[in-house]
């Protein structure tokens, strides 16, 4: 019986993993991503996976696909990335490199997409009709599910809300003088939220966070270090964190007034370690905001995978997902997802 391969791409960490049909992880491994280079970041990712089965224990012959969840704009229909503004792989033809080595079927997508195919299918969205995905992480990423099926777009930009632009005085925000707009991520990612703290020490407000990782160590401030502070009440933290929270439910609710979804997922690792301050500033606004609709009401979620929504969604679509993808005039739908598992 096949086994499969997913990677999960991140602008900080990668998560490579081993999985049987039914979704048992056969091994599983995490990296810190490598972002000297594009050739240096291949190298780890082909490395990840040969680990990956070596500690498996498996054959290269039973490999039955391998999938990938890359952040950024990709084109599925040939495993291209396109651009990744938070990873050194824009463009590559990631399937194309990969395939040298590998003769199984090969998925490459974005990664929130596919971590929304595994929300849709044993996580958060499972039953749900419709969802969007908010992941919160280095960047934010978004995806679009419609009638079980994840909907790419026809330039492979849908659900980018990351992208979204939000026209606020920057330089009060952000310390980025001259700036008439931002991208939603530029506010409220954990990138965001770094800045804003680094900014806010460097005009001497006080914080937990130095006593957390060092004085000296604040280039890089972590998700859980976030949540160590939110923990300790730390007013600075505490405030701006309130602030991405607060945008993050004016996003989603422009999101509902579009889209119209059953259910809301937010994800990514500044949800995972931060969720439990955050969820409830984020339905609060969400709820205070958006128009009443019918009176269905408004279900706005956390991700019950975690770590693994690339893992269960990159193995559904190797389950669903015809081996050689043609490229169409507009490629609309990314994948079905509503598949049961060995059927």
């Amino acid at each position: 019986m096949s086994s499969f391969l997913v990677v999960d791409v991140g602008g900080t960490k990668i998560l490579a993993a081993a999985l049987d049909r039914e979704g048992k992880i056969l091994a599983r491994l995490k990296l810190k991503t490598d972002r000297a280079s594009k050739e240096s970041l291949i190298a780890q990712l082909e490395g990840a996976l040969d680990t990956v089965v070596a500690e498996a224990k498996l054959l290269k012959s039973e490999i039955g696909g391998i999938a990938l969840g890359v952040p950024g704009v990709v084109d599925s229909a040939r495993g291209h990335v396109v651009l990744t503004p938070n990873a050194p792989l824009t463009d590559t033809p990631l399937r194309e490199i990969l395939s040298r080595k590998w003769s199984c079927p090969i998925v490459v997508g974005n990664d929130v997409n596919v971590g929304m195919a595994g929300e849709v299918w044993r996580g958060a969205a499972q039953g749900a009709s419709s969802a969007f995905g908010i992941f919160v992480g280095t960047g934010i990423g978004g995806a679009l599910v419609i009638n079980n099926q994840v909907v790419e777009g026809f330039r492979g930009l849908s659900g980018e809300i990351g992208h979204l632009l939000v026209p606020l005085g920057a330089e009060l925000e952000t310390g980025a003088p001259g700036k008439k707009q931002l991208f939603l991520e530029e506010l409220c990612s954990r990138t965001a939220i770094e800045n804003q703290l680094r900014l806010a020490i460097s005009k001497g407000q006080k914080t937990v966070l130095t006593e957390i990782i060092g004085a000296k160590k604040l280039d890089r401030i972590r998700s859980g270090a976030l949540k160590d502070a939110l923990k300790k009440n730390d007013p600075l933290v505490t405030e701006v964190v309130r602030r991405a929270s607060h945008l993050l439910g004016l996003a989603t609710a422009s999101v509902l007034h579009i889209v119209d979804t059953e259910v809301v997922v937010f994800g990514g690792g500044v949800i995972e370690a931060c969720g439990r301050w955050m969820m409830p500033q984020i339905e609060a606004t969400v709820q205070k905001v958006v128009m009443q609709g019918t009176g269905a009401p408004v279900k706005i979620v956390q991700s019950t995978l975690g770590d693994d929504a690339i893992l269960y969604g990159g193995l559904s679509l190797l389950l669903t997902t015809p081996p050689a993808p043609t490229p169409i005039e507009q490629p609309v739908i990314f994948a079905a997802v509503d598949k049961p598992v060995g059927k």
